[in-house]
C-alpha cells in the first residue's frame, strides 16, 4: 500500500480554544476564528477550514499527532483562555504535529480592551514559523482590524457564538449583539453584514424576532445588507446575506439572488455557510445538479455541517429514498439532539417504508421541541401512514386557521384533507421553497388536481430546472 504524502511544510490548522469558564466561550471560539481568517489571508501558509478542524478535534481529543493525522498538517495552533482578576490570560503554542512538541509557545495578558489586536498578534508568530518571513508585498494581510471599538468587538463574537446556535432566542440575542456592536462603531462592516444574515436566517426558519413581523424580515434585512456594503463592497457575509433575502423578497423571481450568492463565493470561496446557502438556493430553483455540488462544497470546507446532510436529503436527493435516509442518518450522527434532523429523517424513513422507525424519530422530535407545529405536522403525516389517523386529526384540531408552513399541508393531505390543504396553500404567503416543496413526495396524491396543477404552475420560479 502506498504510503501517504508527507504535509506540506507550510500548512497548520487552528485548533478551536479551550475556555476555562463556560461563559468566555464565545470568545474562545471567536479568537479561533479570527485567528483561521487572518492566516487565510497569508498566501505563504495553507490554513484549514475550522469546521474541519473541530471535526477531528472532537473525533481524538487532547491528540495532537492523531488531529494532524487526520487533517494532513504539519503543524497544530492550540491554545486557551481564562480570566485572571480583570483581565484576560490567552496561553498559544505553535506544535510540530507529528510530535506535539512545542515549535512556539508564549502567553499573553490582555485587558479585554487590548483584544481587539491579539489575533494579529498571534498570527505572525505563527506565520513566520510555518511561512518563512514576510514579503514586502503582503502588506497589511495580518494589521487590518474590523473595527476598533473593543467593546463593539466583543458584542460581535458574541453574536456569531449565539448565531451559531440555530434557534429562534439565539437569533434575536444574536442580532442584538450586532446591533449594539454597529451602535458603537457605525462602520463595524462585519457586524452589520452578520446581522442582514440574522435576519436572513429568522426569515427563513420562521423566527418570530420581538420587534418585526416574520413577513418583514427580508425586507428589512435587505436594508441592513445594503447598509453593511455600502461599508465594504468585499464583505462575502453581506452579499451572501443579500442573496438569501433577495429570494425571500421576490419569491416567484428569485431575482438578484444567483448573482448575490456568487458575488459571495468569490469573493471566499472558503465560505462554507455562502456554499450551503447557495445550494439551497438552486434546489428550490430544481436545479439539482449544481445544488449538490455546492452542497458538497460546503461539505468538503466543514464536513460537521448537519444541516447540510439535511438539505441535500430534503430538497437535492428527496426522490432516492435510500441516499435520503443515508443523508439523515449522518445528519443524526452529528447533531442526535436536533429536533430539526430527526424530523428530517422521520420523513425520509417514511418514504423508505420504515414506519416504525419515522415514528420514532417524529415522537422524539416532538419531545426535543413540544409545541412547534411544524414537528407536530411531521408526527401528524407519520401517524396518518401508521394507520393511527385519529391521532394525527387531533393534533391538527388545534392548529390555528392561519399556517402557513408546507409541511402542515402536507399532514392535512396525509389524513386526507385534501380541499382544506389546498385551500391553505392557496392562502400562503410566498416564499421561494413552496414550488419545490410541492413537488415532494408528500403531495403526490396531488397529482392531477386542477387546483394542485395551477398552484405549481403560479408558483414556478424564473429560471427554474427539471419538469
Amino acid at each position: 500500500m502506498a504510503r501517504a504524502a508527507p504535509p506540506a511544510a507550510n500548512s497548520v490548522a487552528v485548533l478551536f480554544f479551550a475556555a476555562r469558564d463556560t461563559a468566555d466561550a464565545y470568545l474562545a471560539d471567536g479568537l479561533t476564528e479570527d485567528l483561521t481568517s487572518l492566516l487565510g489571508n497569508v498566501g505563504r501558509v495553507q490554513v484549514k477550514a475550522p469546521g474541519v478542524v473541530r471535526r477531528a478535534q472532537r473525533a481524538a481529543p487532547g491528540d495532537a499527532p492523531a488531529i494532524a493525522r487526520a487533517l494532513g498538517v504539519r503543524y497544530l495552533v492550540d491554545g486557551n483562555v481564562r480570566r485572571v482578576g480583570t483581565r484576560v490570560r490567552v496561553s498559544t503554542q505553535l506544535l510540530n504535529g507529528a510530535t506535539a512538541v512545542a515549535a512556539w509557545g508564549d502567553v499573553f495578558d490582555r485587558t479585554p480592551e487590548e483584544l481587539l489586536a491579539l489575533p494579529s498578534v498571534i498570527a505572525r508568530e505563527v506565520a513566520l514559523r510555518v511561512g518563512g518571513p514576510a514579503p514586502s508585498s503582503e502588506g497589511g494581510a495580518l494589521g487590518t482590524l474590523r473595527t476598533r471599538s473593543p467593546a463593539a468587538y466583543d458584542h460581535y463574537l458574541r453574536g456569531n457564538f449565539l448565531l451559531a446556535v440555530r434557534s429562534a432566542d439565539g437569533t434575536a440575542r444574536a442580532l442584538a449583539e450586532y446591533r449594539e456592536a454597529e451602535r458603537l462603531d457605525s462602520g463595524f462592516a462585519a457586524a452589520i453584514g452578520r446581522a442582514a444574515y440574522a435576519h436572513a436566517i429568522a426569515r427563513g426558519n420562521t423566527y418570530r424576532l420581538p420587534d418585526a413581523p416574520i413577513e418583514s424580515l427580508a425586507v428589512r434585512g435587505l436594508v441592513v445588507a445594503d447598509r453593511a456594503l455600502r461599508r465594504d463592497s468585499t464583505s462575502s457575509d453581506a452579499w451572501m446575506a443579500r442573496g438569501y433575502l433577495l429570494a425571500f423578497v421576490y419569491p416567484r423571481t428569485m431575482e438578484g439572488s444567483v448573482e448575490a450568492f456568487r458575488r459571495s463565493i468569490a469573493l471566499d470561496p472558503k465560505n462554507a455557510e455562502a456554499h450551503h446557502q447557495y445550494g439551497a438556493i438552486l434546489s428550490w430553483l430544481g436545479r439539482d445538479a449544481e445544488a449538490d455540488l455546492e452542497q458538497h462544497l460546503a461539505l468538503a470546507l466543514d464536513p460537521g455541517r448537519a444541516i447540510t446532510f439535511v438539505d441535500l436529503a430534503a430538497w437535492t436527493h428527496v426522490r432516492d429514498s435510500a441516499l435520503a435516509v443515508a443523508l439523515t442518518d449522518s445528519a443524526v450522527a452529528l447533531d442526535p439532539a436536533s429536533a430539526f434532523s430527526r424530523r428530517w429523517r422521520a420523513l425520509a424513513r417514511l418514504r423508505r417504508g420504515d414506519v416504525s422507525g419515522a415514528r420514532e424519530d417524529a415522537e422524539l422530535a416532538n419531545r426535543l421541541q413540544p409545541g412547534d407545529m411544524v414537528m407536530e405536522s411531521v408526527l401528524a403525516t407519520v401517524l396518518a401512514r401508521a394507520g393511527d389517523s385519529s391521532r394525527a386529526r387531533a393534533l391538527i384540531a388545534h392548529w390555528p386557521g392561519r399556517t402557513d408552513h408546507w409541511l402542515i399541508m402536507a399532514a392535512l393531505v396525509a389524513v386526507g384533507d385534501t380541499a382544506a390543504a389546498l385551500d391553505r396553500l392557496e392562502r400562503a404567503s410566498p416564499v421561494p421553497y413552496l414550488w419545490a416543496a410541492l413537488r415532494r413526495p408528500e403531495f403526490d396524491a396531488l397529482h392531477g388536481n386542477p387546483r394542485y396543477e395551477r398552484l405549481l404552475t403560479a408558483l414556478r420560479p424564473a429560471g427554474a430546472g427539471g419538469p
